[in-house]
């Protein structure tokens, strides 16, 4: 009779817990439409949460005017909106190779939504295209140019980005082999769409049959051109393309 009632006891407080349990994993769920608020939740790759993620609701009709705010540790956030129209923003600030990279987030939504609230989810993506205007991408951006007396045809030219070590936001990188006139390389000067890493930057010459090594130097640094060099981005270059990187082509 004790072992029946002590087995009793013991359902009960699992069940007690187990329920506590789902409560408060339910409490840091997706929040849900408020009216007044803007809410959501901000999450990576792999659907962990993102915390201190920068929220920005901006006004659709007045210049420059924004609402800010930041996630909590489950990746939530929740800001009053004021009167007026609404789109909702949102970035990651990381630290990668010991430079800061900011990243605009996807969003599960972009319509634009007024005092009567909205739910607008967000996720880190390190590539693909943005929502919000034609030639927009989540990666970045490789300037490319030509050494003196480099004359070559683009579409007789393949670069190869081998990663080296995770990716910006810890995930592990493929290899990306580039030619002229596919989704990443339509402009002759750029390669676009590359999720921020650091990559093993190799480049030849596909031409009559041949296969040729050629050089490549990293427009930056100047270093001279080389048979291959680890490729890094930088967040602000100056140039006005953030997150970009440059190399030359030569032979």
């Amino acid at each position: 009779m004790r072992k029946t009632l002590r087995k009793t006891i013991w359902v009960c407080m699992s069940l007690t817990v187990l329920t506590c349990c789902d409560k408060a994993d339910g409490e840091q769920g997706t929040p849900e439409q408020e009216e007044g608020y803007a809410t959501g939740k901000v999450t990576d790759s792999k659907g962990l949460p993102i915390s201190n993620a920068r929220v920005v609701l901006d006004n659709t009709v007045l210049y420059a005017s924004y609402i800010h705010g930041t996630t909590d540790k489950f990746g939530t956030y929740r800001i009053k909106a004021l009167p007026g129209s609404w789109r909702t923003f949102a970035y990651v600030d990381k630290i990668y190779n010991g430079q800061v990279y900011s990243m605009e987030l996807f969003p599960d939504g972009i319509d634009a939504f007024n005092e009567e609230g909205a739910v607008r989810n967000f996720t880190w993506k390190l590539e693909g295209d943005m929502p919000w205007e034609a030639e927009a991408y989540y990666g970045g951006t490789v300037l490319l140019s030509t050494d003196y007396g480099f004359y070559e045809d683009e579409k007789d030219i393949e670069i190869t980005l081998t990663p080296v070590g995770p990716q910006i936001d810890g995930s592990t990188g493929k290899t990306l082999l580039l030619k002229y006139g596919e989704k990443k390389w339509t402009h002759r000067n750029e390669l676009w769409d590359i999720p921020i890493g650091r990559y093993k930057v190799t480049a030849k010459l596909k031409k009559e049959g041949k296969v040729i090594p050629l050089k490549i130097e990293d427009w930056y640094k100047r270093g001279g051109l080389v048979s291959e060099f680890q490729l890094d981005f930088i967040p602000k270059p100056g140039n006005g393309v953030n997150n970009s990187a440059s190399i030359v082509i030569g032979y």
